[in-house]
């Protein structure tokens, strides 16, 4: 048994290990549009912590918070983002400006949808590949009228 004196310590490292963790053998993507071809594929595969470790910006992984929050927040976007099948669209610089940003089209296909949705994804700065930094999911979400997209 560890000395009382350690038990912080060794709970602060379970915690930043928790927090800092990926899934083995998960690598970005070398360019955007194929960045975004395996956070789809990770939504339909069901696989939250692949799409986790496919969003980020420039300074890598995003830090979800709490494991029930990263929870929470993948699952709303998977149920949105889930389809039949999904196709690029386009890409283009960022209108924000940033250089290592691009922003990428997808369509994706439904029984009962078919929508073009934006993704931002950003270039790392360490570690190469890219991240989906941003989804334009407003494209996904129901209309008063019951319809999918705008």
């Amino acid at each position: 048994m560890a000395p009382l004196h350690r038990l912080p310590v060794l709970a602060a490292v379970a915690l930043l290990a928790s927090c800092a963790g990926q899934p083995a053998g998960v690598t970005p993507a070398p360019t955007p549009e194929a960045t975004v071809g395996q956070f789809l594929a990770a939504v339909n595969a069901n696989d939250l912590d692949r799409m986790a470790a496919l969003f980020g910006d420039e300074h890598g992984r995003t830090r979800w918070g709490t494991p029930q929050a990263k929870q929470e927040r993948l699952t709303i976007m998977q149920r949105l983002l889930r389809a039949d099948s999904s196709r690029f669209v386009g890409s283009e610089p960022d209108s924000t400006g940033v250089t290592t940003r691009r922003l990428v089209h997808y369509e994706l296909i439904g029984v009962d949808r078919r929508v073009e949705v934006p993704f931002v994804v950003a270039r790392q700065r360490a570690g190469g590949g890219w991240l989906v930094y941003a989804i334009g999911l407003a494209s996904l979400m129901p209309n008063p009228n019951g319809r999918s997209g705008p």
